[in-house]
């Protein structure tokens, strides 16, 4: 009774955390839910039950008839009470695509009920159907919503564009290989000529503006003299991109990470000049892994995937 009361509580309106999605890295699959946490006084950290947000159509949550507003309790036996969502990504939703997991769930009128869902692979996501250019990133990938130049964060970069930033699963895992890997876009009006120095100047300014929006979000001052960034043109790197003759520059810079500390990440960008568009399109490949590491895999395919025109790029 007890739970229950507790239940009635969440309903009446527990606070909830951010939403979180349920990713994994590639070779991951997906029972097609997004949960939020509900907050219980009861429990360490006040880390309640979860609450199913959504649940995407043709995944196996949907089909097997995971409602949104149902409560996960358990995941094959073990509470996920006084556990944090990043925890129960990681150790408890995480599994290959084909495998299974147990989800006990109750609903708000008290009945209780056990599925078990056979994770499936990550469909790929793609750009707005309305964009001239195409690519596709990985389904197990976070995607923030895109963004307009002038940036938010940096306003001084005099570009004219939009942004497109995708996360590796394990992006804000500080133990995982993957902490901070993640890549962008630039789609720019007109010409742009993209050198090592500009990249340089403008790479600063970038991560000068991003630390100063962390610093006010999480609590620090950061000393914007600490960053820096390096690049130099690289003539192994690829030489097309969207099908196009393409520069390649590799690089290092040096940014604060949302939790004050200063960390060095590998950078590759790929610029072209789109033919017939009008527009420059300019790839970076961010990363603390060494270039031989296992996540610059997943970001060389969404940079391949890249197409300058859509109706080109097939299907």
């Amino acid at each position: 009774m007890k739970w229950k009361a507790r239940l009635a509580l969440c309903a009446a309106g527990f606070l909830l955390s951010a939403v979180v999605a349920l990713y994994a890295a590639d070779e991951f699959g997906t029972i097609g839910i997004r949960f939020e946490q509900l907050y219980d006084e009861a429990q360490p950290k006040q880390r309640g039950p979860l609450v199913v947000l959504d649940v995407i159509e043709g995944l196996p949550g949907a089909k097997a008839g995971v409602h949104k507003g149902d409560i996960v309790f358990a995941m094959d036996g073990a509470m996920v009470m006084g556990k944090g969502l990043d925890e129960i990504n990681r150790q408890m939703i995480r599994g290959p695509a084909d495998s299974t997991v147990r989800l006990s769930f109750v609903r708000l009128d008290g009945s209780q009920y056990d599925l078990t869902l056979t994770r499936m692979a990550y469909p790929p996501q793609k750009n707005p159907n309305a964009d001239k250019f195409a690519y596709s990133v990985p389904g197990s990938w976070k995607i923030d919503p895109r963004y307009d130049f002038p940036l938010p964060w940096a306003p001084s970069l005099s570009y004219h564009g939009i942004e497109d930033v995708a996360f590796s699963p394990d992006f804000d895992d500080s133990s995982s290989p993957e902490y901070h890997s993640y890549l962008f876009f630039w789609w720019l009006e007109g010409t742009a000529t993209i050198t090592a120095t500009r990249l340089e100047s403008d790479m600063v300014v970038y991560f000068q503006g991003l630390a100063e929006q962390r610093g006010r979000n999480h609590g620090f001052k950061p000393d914007l003299s600490q960053l820096s960034a390096s690049y130099t043109v690289d003539p192994a790197g690829p030489q097309t991109l969207g099908g196009t003759t393409a520069r390649s520059f590799q690089g290092v810079v040096t940014i604060y990470d949302p939790t004050g500390k200063l960390i060095k990440l590998n950078s590759e960008v790929v610029a072209a000049a789109c033919p017939g568009s009008g527009r420059t399109i300019v790839f970076f490949g961010m990363s603390q892994e060494p270039r031989q590491g296992a996540i610059w895999k997943p970001i060389d395919a969404v940079r391949d995937s890249f197409a300058c025109n859509r109706e080109a790029s097939g299907p």
